[in-house]
């Protein structure tokens, strides 16, 4: 049997607590914390102990990437990197590439996927085509 490699996406706690049919007393107990805390959590991730996110994580047995409540936080740089990034992908174009082989097509897009330059003229359809900002075709990643 062939194993899935598309993303599976993200999932509340709640969304797992509902597949349970429990109360938010019993899978609060389930994952051993009290009720506050799970509440909490919900509400506020980063306002719970990383060792009780890490206790639930194990109870669970998932990562991190899978429970939105346990998804980590980008840093500040991070997040205004990805700010500026899209900012200036808007700005100055996206450059499409292959889903497949990550090469790029040749084709800029502005930020509403209109083309702005290529070989295939207006009536592109961008279908699974990936983008990047065209200023940063070249550079390499810092994180």
């Amino acid at each position: 049997m062939a194993v899935s490699t598309v993303p599976q996406p993200t999932r509340s706690l709640e969304d797992l607590r509902h597949e349970q049919l429990m109360s938010v007393e019993e899978w609060s107990k389930h994952l051993d914390m009290t009720e506050q805390t799970y509440r909490r959590l919900l509400a506020d991730p980063q306002s719970v102990r990383p060792a009780t996110k890490r206790r639930a994580r194990e109870v669970l047995d998932v990562t991190p990437y899978e429970i939105r409540e346990f998804y980590p936080m980008a840093s500040a740089t991070r997040a205004a990197a990805a700010v500026t990034a899209y900012r200036r992908g808007n700005a100055e174009g996206w450059i499409a590439t292959d889903p497949d082989t990550g090469e790029q097509t040749g084709e800029i897009f502005d930020g509403q996927s209109n083309l702005m330059e290529g070989q295939y003229g207006a009536a592109v359809n961008l279908g699974a085509c990936r983008i990047q900002p065209a200023g940063m075709a070249t550079q390499a990643s810092d994180e």
